[in-house]
């Protein structure tokens, strides 16, 4: 699951080993549960955090949509931090997406805001063959970036984590896109999953009776920086990932803090149109 920056990108279906061979087919994947839930986030007491003497905040999180139709998500992030000469300081981040159930196509916005300034990022991404992105930039600036490489947009590395998990693989590398921070950057990931499991992870009421019977996957993600693997991730996110595609709980390491996400809310939302043969 990706978060950061406000941005949680946690889609997922129930892995299918051809899915580990190569982009994901909307024919043969399997359905995500379209569902809202959110997250209220606070500071992990049990390290050291310098000068930051508190922090919390929110996530709230919607995915809506199938395979055939794509995928769109919307995530608002909230937080407050105090500590040091800055005070208090509150950001708030909305992000939108829509990706295409097989991958070829991605648009995203997302927004940052403070007390003193707005960012807005917004591009549109196509793939080009197997080892390229385009992407379109239209705020804060236009511009068109090449992006080479094998690179595997939101969607596409949770649906690749799933499918490595359910074929018994312990760890994935990817080059991961979804440039809300920075519609330049491609991070480099490690996810390491653990043992397959029943349950695991403390949920909202509503969400017990949508994930009974399903199974979990321990995960962490670190992402790094681009070429800056030997120095140590960016962040590391580890959270429970249900085979339907929804998180329960979570932990963001940031290196000199982290942040613990406990679920709060949880809705089940109609499923989107089935993919045909």
């Amino acid at each position: 699951m990706r978060l950061r920056s406000g941005a949680l990108a946690l889609l997922c279906a129930a892995g299918q080993l051809a899915l580990s061979l190569g982009l994901c087919e909307p024919a043969f994947a399997l359905a995500l549960l379209p569902h809202r839930a959110s997250y209220a986030l606070t500071l992990d007491g049990s390290r050291p955090t310098g000068q930051l003497e508190d922090m919390s905040g929110t996530i709230d999180y919607q995915m809506t949509g199938s395979a055939c139709a794509g995928y769109n998500t919307l995530t608002r992030q909230f937080s407050e931090s105090r500590g040091g000469e800055d005070g208090v300081l509150r950001q708030t981040v909305t992000s939108k997406a829509w990706e295409a159930g097989d991958g070829e196509v991605y648009r995203f916005e997302s927004t940052t805001e403070t007390a003193s300034d707005t960012d807005n990022v917004a591009a549109s991404v196509t793939r080009e063959g197997a080892d390229r992105l385009k992407v379109v930039v239209t705020r804060p600036d236009d511009q068109v970036l090449t992006l080479d490489g094998v690179i595997l947009l939101p969607t596409q590395h949770v649906l690749k984590v799933l499918a490595a998990a359910a074929a018994g693989a312990d760890t994935l590398a990817a080059k991961v896109y979804d440039g809300a921070s920075d519609p330049q950057k491609v991070y480099d990931t490690l996810a390491v999953i653990g043992r397959l499991r029943s349950g695991g992870a403390r949920l909202a009421p509503a969400a017990e009776a949508a994930l009974a019977g399903h199974l979990s996957y321990p995960v962490a993600v670190s992402y790094y920086e681009p070429g800056a693997i030997d120095e140590g991730p960016a962040y590391v996110m580890s959270f429970t990932l249900y085979d339907n595609g929804v998180v329960g709980d979570l932990r963001i390491d940031y290196g000199r803090f982290a942040l613990i996400g406990s679920m709060s809310a949880f809705e089940a939302l109609p499923s989107g149109a089935e993919c045909k043969p």
